[in-house]
C-alpha cells in the first residue's frame, strides 16, 4: 500500500494591524462624534470626527507639555491638577 504524500500549506501571513478605533487621533470617535452632536449637530461625517480628533490629540498634547514643564518648574514630579488648569488657563 502507497503512503499517501502530505502536502503542507504554507504558513499565513499576520493580518497588518488594524488601526485603533479613535481613527486618527488618541480619543474614542464616539466620543467625539458626540462632543459634535453636544454642539448642535444633526449629523456628522466620519472626516469631521477624525478632523476634530486630530485637533484634540495636538492640543492635549502641547497643553500636557505646558503642564509638565508647570510641574518640574515647581519642583515636582507629579502633575496636578492645578498644573493642568494654569497651563489651559495661559494657552
Amino acid at each position: 500500500m502507497a503512503k499517501k504524500k502530505v502536502v503542507k500549506k504554507p504558513a499565513k501571513k499576520a493580518a497588518p494591524a488594524k488601526k485603533s478605533s479613535s481613527g486618527a487621533g488618541g480619543f474614542a470617535s464616539a466620543r467625539v462624534e458626540r462632543l459634535i452632536r453636544d454642539a448642535g449637530a444633526f449629523r456628522v461625517s466620519a472626516d469631521a470626527v477624525g478632523a476634530l480628533n486630530t485637533e484634540l490629540t495636538e492640543y492635549s498634547l502641547k497643553l500636557s507639555k505646558y503642564a509638565v514643564e508647570i510641574c518640574n518648574n515647581s519642583g515636582r514630579k507629579t502633575v496636578k491638577n492645578d498644573d493642568i488648569r494654569l497651563a489651559a488657563s495661559k494657552m
